[in-house]
């Protein structure tokens, strides 16, 4: 499986990711850097080897999955 992480509002693809746990890094980062707001519009998808796709989280459902040590920044 891969995992990717959509701008759902421009339907544009920000990343693809061997493991969630990188997909959420990459997530971690931006929050810490660049505040809450981040979250806005993302989604993380997990891509099955036949293509089919699974929402995981959107938005501020994030949060959980990235660790509130990212919001000190936010």
């Amino acid at each position: 499986m891969t995992y990717e992480l959509w701008d759902y509002e421009s339907g544009n693809a920000q990343g693809v990711y061997p493991s969630m746990l990188a997909a959420l890094q990459v997530v971690h980062d931006a929050v810490e850097r660049d505040g809450i707001t981040t979250l806005d519009g993302l989604v993380l998808m997990e891509v099955r080897p036949g293509g089919d796709r699974r929402k995981i989280a959107e938005e501020r459902d994030l949060i959980p999955l990235i660790g509130a040590g990212a919001l000190a920044t936010g």
